[in-house]
């Protein structure tokens, strides 16, 4: 659907920031339609559509270009799409007047998944294709070309037989029931066969050119024992960041509070990553009546949903398992990354709409229907108190919706999402401080602190009133000589990253102050000296 497009409100805005914007070109084209126009047909094209307006001087301030021919400049940007673009560009070219002269607005269309990559006709594909970036075209790399190509047609990456694995490569209790699972829902002609030719029916294993039978990359990223041996980069990367950008630093001067890599088969990957994740979040607890009742700062099946999605819709190339899944927590969101953007007719703007899923994965999103979320795993036992699915996966489409449910249960506000052709990205972010049970109005019942003494020590050093959260941290640092971060994580209940950035902002204020260094184990928090 096309945009609604105001020339007059753009160029108001224009004015104020300076240059033109991701969505609009603006072009002088008092001499002719520029070269470069075709760049900017492809960028847009390639990626949501956008506005090219000629007749504005953007450097004299979007005013009107003395001597600029409409009708000459609509006539060549409508040859130019036609003739200059492959595939052609149908665009919507208008003759608009503004401030007592003519301009030309041409409304590029974004192409459909399966007629992308647009490019200059002029050159070679993977030199003529773009895509807008701010308000600046960029040459589409090879990566994002091919994964655009394999929108006409379906890939197969995952079917590909793994040369140098052998079916003794299985993990033997996720094989064993996996092939219970299709049994028990298969047709009597299926359960009667041997357990070989269901794996290579299901497309967790295949012959090679030699006739021998071998897992497949489905096979052996969902049933494996240690895919990693064979993808080395097929894993999950995890992080937690003290602060809101990788640029930030906790008191002790260190930029990553968690960082490690999960290796294993998929449902592994889901479950030990989970963990981790539950390891680094708040949980915030309410006594009510005789009740206690626990809450998460993230649901953990929108996390799961999310991160089941990532490791089954995620690029298998050759090319995109030189990357991995990526999960990152920042102080305010979880952010879930994946090679590879959105496959099909699927949109940003459709995911979890009903009718709306598409499988660049066909064969592994099949396996993983049936297969078992870490039977017997450590992990598995672990996280199994709180949300135990059978399967890793539905297949059916509905995980964008059960992530948006799970969080719109929670009070929480929907998930943003981001196609960036080569990568998708997913953010999940906490609570707003209004909500109920918000960060700093809500004290978990492990703190069991007065008030009261605690403002008295604000007081003291004649500092603004800080949050409930705040005087919790003063008072235990007025009982101790120096206490460590993670004494005060202990202490409060409150995440690593919560505690480093509570430390961080009363050292600001010269309400604590930081001794021993500033990083490393020696490092340490107590209240000012006189």
């Amino acid at each position: 659907m096309e945009q609604a497009f105001d020339l007059d409100s753009f160029i108001a805005k224009a004015r104020r920031l300076g240059i033109d914007t991701q969505r609009v070109e603006v072009k002088e084209a008092a001499q002719g339609l520029p070269k470069s126009i075709v760049d900017t047909i492809s960028a847009f094209a390639n990626g949501s559509g956008g506005i090219i307006v000629c007749g504005l001087s953007e450097k004299h301030g979007f005013i009107p270009v003395d001597g600029f021919d409409p009708r000459r400049v609509s006539n060549a940007l409508a040859q130019a799409c036609s003739d200059k673009m492959e595939p052609r560009i149908r665009a919507r070219i208008d003759v608009e007047d503004f401030e007592g002269a003519l301009v030309v607005v041409a409304h590029i269309p974004e192409l459909p998944p399966y007629m992308k990559p647009c490019y200059v006709k002029a050159r070679p594909l993977y030199d003529g294709a773009f895509i807008r970036v701010g308000d600046g075209d960029r040459h589409l790399s090879r990566y994002e070309v091919d994964r655009l190509l394999e929108e006409r047609r379906q890939p197969h990456h995952d079917e590909a037989v793994v040369e140098r694995a052998t079916l003794a490569d299985f993990d033997t209790k996720l094989k064993e029931a996996f092939i219970e699972r299709v049994r028990s829902t298969s047709s009597r002609m299926v359960k009667e066969l041997p357990s070989d030719d269901i794996l290579r029916i299901k497309g967790a294993a295949d012959y090679d050119e030699e006739g021998v039978l071998r897992p497949t990359l489905a096979g052996i990223m969902a049933l494996g024992s240690y895919p990693q041996q064979f993808f080395p980069r097929a894993k999950v990367s995890f992080l937690v960041v003290p602060g809101l950008s990788k640029a930030d630093l906790s008191p002790e001067g260190e930029r990553f509070i968690d960082s490690r890599f999960i290796e294993g088969p998929i449902p592994y990957l889901i479950d030990e990553t989970l963990y981790h994740v539950r390891r680094n979040m708040r949980i915030s607890s309410r006594i009510e009546g005789a009740f206690r009742t626990d809450t998460e700062e993230y649901p953990e099946v929108a996390v799961r949903e999310a991160l089941a999605n990532a490791l089954m819709h995620r690029d298998y190339s050759p090319e995109g398992l030189g990357s991995q899944v990526q999960v990152n927590m920042y102080d305010d969101r979880i952010e879930i990354m994946n090679p590879g953007g959105l496959y099909g007719p699927v949109t940003v703007g459709t995911l979890g709409m009903l009718g709306e899923a598409a499988a660049r994965n066909q064969v592994l999103a099949g396996i993983l229907e049936a297969t078992p979320y870490s039977p017997g795993s450590d992990q598995g036992e672990v996280s199994s108190a709180r949300f135990q699915p059978e399967y890793v996966v539905e297949n059916k489409g509905t995980g964008f919706y059960q992530i948006r449910t799970a969080l719109d249960q929670a009070g929480m506000e929907p998930p943003a999402a981001y196609d960036h052709i080569s990568t998708f990205q997913l953010l999940i972010y906490k609570k707003q401080p209004q909500a109920a049970d918000a960060e700093e109005g809500c004290i978990s019942s492990e703190v069991a602190l007065g008030a009261d003494s605690a403002e008295g020590a604000a007081a003291q050093f004649g500092a603004g009133r800080p949050s409930a959260v705040e005087y919790a941290v003063i008072e235990f640092l007025g009982e101790e000589e120096a206490v460590r971060a993670e004494d005060v994580v202990r202490r409060t209940g409150k995440s690593r990253a919560t505690v480093n950035r509570l430390l961080n902002r009363l050292i600001s204020q010269g309400l604590v102050e930081r001794i021993g260094g500033h990083r490393g184990p020696g490092v340490a928090y107590r209240l000012p000296r006189a």
